[in-house]
């Protein structure tokens, strides 16, 4: 299971969004990036939909390794993403005047959702483990998200 998340035009210097994925398996993290988007998005629904892409393919290639590894069929993938607009653009395979802008070949998700490969379901804010991956956190937030990826904090032991 993945999460995909953005921060829409966090960058002030060029507007540019930045994207954070995260994959897991048998509840723990495996892969994951943190990235600066490479085209700057008109909305948060286009980042979310570049995030996802991003997403898409790192889904796509882990779907394939871990089928060779464990010897068995290739499974859908499900990406969990937390903005229901980007999803209804995700699962629609018409091109509407308000998503002919975004370039091709973020589009490739729509394909993987029409092959069955992944599957996008969406989830709450709170809920999104890859936030942590797109911007600085307050401390209680990065806390919690830290235990929603299953990293422990580091104690060093005194003598």
């Amino acid at each position: 299971m993945g999460y995909s998340d953005s921060s829409y035009s966090v960058d002030q210097d060029d507007g540019k969004s930045t994207t954070g994925v995260v994959f897991f398996y048998n509840e723990k993290p495996i892969t994951w990036l943190s990235k600066k988007q490479p085209t700057v998005a008109l909305s948060s629904c286009e980042a979310e939909f570049m995030a996802a892409t991003s997403a898409a393919c790192q889904a796509i290639w882990l779907r394939g390794l871990i089928a060779e590894i464990t010897g068995r069929e290739e499974q859908q993938v499900i990406i969990k993403v937390d903005n229901k607009s980007a999803i209804a653009l995700m699962k629609n395979l018409v091109f509407h005047g308000r998503s002919k802008h975004i370039n091709t070949r973020f589009h490739y998700i729509r394909e993987c959702v029409e092959r069955n490969q992944i599957k996008v379901e969406h989830i709450s804010g709170e809920e999104q483990r890859a936030d942590i991956l797109t911007k600085a956190l307050p401390k209680l937030r990065f806390a919690e998200m830290r235990n929603l990826l299953g990293i422990e904090k580091f104690e060093e032991s005194k003598p």
